[in-house]
């Protein structure tokens, strides 16, 4: 995930370095029914400036390219982002802002921690930007759940029959959701999470690095699982749980 912070302020400061533009089509997130219905996204927002965002973008740049160059604008809040992540940034080729753009259409929240997620899909929809979402090429997403908002799928990864994705869910690389599973909101499966069939992860829940959760379980609203975690009962609310298999370790 990136530097920013969730206590950071968010608000329009002036000031912002690089240009650039990047071309791709991102799927539509209204009423859509083919692939065939892709719409071009004259100007999309990524909301974040870290190493989550950067591998947001490269997911973003794995896309198809479309029939016009579109551009790509990050944004950081004020005083969030480091010389370093910003100049990572503009090497990319695209431009850094700290307030969002008049002329914007689109706006995908690249962080990893779903509370600033939260903050910054609220603050682009007052903006009136609507959101986009990006699934790799490489990974496996029915149909009918790529055009949930703000979904960001990473490579090779994998998504079963019957499964119902909230907004703002980001599925990094390499990780399996099997059969009925259920994800709120803005949950974050970290790489390689394995998930079985039947499981229940509620919103804003957050999945650390190879964590595999048993069939039928249920994942209770912003619970942390820790990295390589086995989740064999289910996780109350706001808890934090590690090991194999998993136990709690305390309350957010």
């Amino acid at each position: 995930m990136g530097t920013e912070e969730e206590g950071a302020p968010l608000g329009p400061v002036a000031g912002s370095r690089g240009t650039g533009s990047a071309r791709m089509v991102l799927f539509p997130l209204v009423g859509r029914a083919t692939s065939e219905e892709r719409v071009v996204v004259r100007r999309l927002v990524v909301m974040g400036a870290g190493g989550h965002a950067r591998e947001v973008l490269d997911v973003l740049e794995s896309l198809p390219e479309g029939t016009a160059w579109e551009r790509v604008t990050v944004f950081a809040e004020p005083g969030a982002t480091t010389p370093g992540a910003a100049a990572l940034i503009w090497q990319r080729g695209h431009e850094l802002v700290d307030v969002l753009p008049t002329d914007a259409t689109h706006h995908l929240p690249a962080v990893g921690d779903p509370a600033l997620r939260r903050r910054f899909a609220e603050l682009a929809e007052r903006h009136g930007l609507l959101p986009a979402g990006a699934v790799s090429p490489s990974s496996t997403v029915p149909e009918a759940l790529r055009g949930v908002p703000g979904l960001v799928v990473f490579p090779r990864s994998h998504v079963s029959t019957n499964v119902t994705l909230g907004a703002h869910c980001h599925l990094n690389t390499g990780c399996q959701v099997s059969h009925d599973g259920r994800l709120g909101d803005r949950v974050t499966l970290g790489p390689g999470v394995l998930v079985a069939g039947g499981v229940t992860i509620e919103d804003d829940a957050f999945l650390g690095i190879g964590a595999v959760v048993l069939p039928g379980r249920r994942i209770g609203r912003a619970a942390v699982v820790g990295a390589g975690a086995v989740v064999v009962h289910d996780v109350a609310p706001g808890t934090t749980v590690a090991g194999n298999p998993a136990r709690p370790l305390g309350l957010r």
